[in-house]
């Protein structure tokens, strides 16, 4: 494969980007957070206390935070909260929230009097974070012999080999779902069919909407048409 080298092309990334992304995701290390639905709720974790809070209104407080007792399901921490049993158990296991449409890494239950309530958990960007092979791009097999990658980082930042160029961008994750920006890549050429194949990959960045887990090792980046990038570790 030819690659003939021209000038770099840098373009720079918002430092007040980062620098508030990096700001939430060292919020959220210091915390677990989970929600359900059907009915609401949401629950924080620190290191001082547990709340609980439903749609209705319901608020209930547990501090300090018991000792985690290891089961076969999860994590549990059992305490009573406003005179009621209170059961928190946190599973390594993913989990999808249908309302929002996103993965989340940890599967919760909560029992909560004599009620049983289900959810999910932790940060999802947690399970995009890494550096990943690309399988297929819009449906479609690699190159032979090429090696695309793309890399997520905990400060909100993507890089990657698009085919021949390497890029850098940012991403991010909200409720809305996940976007992806290229902000800035080398200039090399390559053949045509590598080519071909890095413009199509880069173009589909701004059609990403969300991401699927297929596995532990595996990740799909869908967009309104269906999946755009298949990714493995």
């Amino acid at each position: 494969m030819s690659k003939t080298a021209l000038t770099p092309r840098i373009l720079g990334m918002s430092a007040a980007f980062v620098l508030s992304f990096s700001a939430v995701q060292a919020a959220r290390a210091e915390s677990f957070s989970a929600r359900g639905n059907e009915p609401g709720w949401h629950l924080e974790m620190t290191e001082k206390a547990i709340t609980f809070r439903t749609q209705e209104g319901e608020t209930l407080s547990v501090e300090p935070v018991p000792a985690a007792q290891e089961t076969e399901a999860g994590r549990t921490y059992s305490a009573v909260a406003g005179g009621k049993p209170f059961t928190l158990t946190i599973a390594d296991r993913i989990c999808s929230d249908t309302m929002a449409d996103m993965p989340f890494p940890k599967t919760v239950s909560l029992v909560v009097g004599e009620r049983t309530l289900s959810g999910c958990g932790g940060d999802p960007a947690s399970l995009l974070h890494g550096d990943w092979k690309i399988d297929a791009i819009g449906g479609k097999p690699i190159v032979e012999k090429s090696e695309p990658t793309l890399a997520f980082a905990p400060d909100g930042s993507i890089h990657g080999n698009g085919s021949c160029n390497r890029f850098f961008g940012g991403f991010t994750l909200s409720g809305e779902g996940l976007k992806l920006s290229q902000v800035g890549a080398s200039m090399m050429l390559c053949d045509q069919l590598v080519m071909e194949q890095e413009h199509a990959l880069l173009a589909t960045f701004e059609g990403i909407t969300h991401f699927e887990i297929v596995s532990p090792t595996q990740i799909r980046l869908m967009g309104a048409s269906g999946v755009l990038v298949s990714l493995r570790k």
